[in-house]
């Protein structure tokens, strides 16, 4: 799926010539956040981060949203920044 606007199944960013400057940085810091998160946290589903499952019933909906909202809860693997000044 091409999300820069040439095949019109997701326009997230508009197309032609109003299409958004900022694509390029846009897509780069999703990869770079997204890598991060994964990378710096361990993640535990639950709101006591002890479920052992993930409920993945349906809701009613166009999109199949889910019946019940997943949490999760972040826990720091080590400092994403070691070199800062205390």
């Amino acid at each position: 799926m091409d999300v820069r606007g040439q095949h019109f199944e997701l326009l997230p960013f508009g197309s032609g010539r109003r299409m958004c400057p900022g694509t390029s940085l846009g897509l780069q810091m999703v990869y770079a956040t997204f890598g991060a998160m994964i990378q710096c946290f361990e993640w535990k589903a639950g709101e006591d981060g002890k479920l052992t499952s993930v409920d993945m019933d349906e809701g009613r909906g166009l999109n199949l949203p889910k019946a019940n909202p997943l949490v999760c809860v972040p826990a720091a693997r080590f400092d994403p920044i070691p070199l800062s000044i205390n």
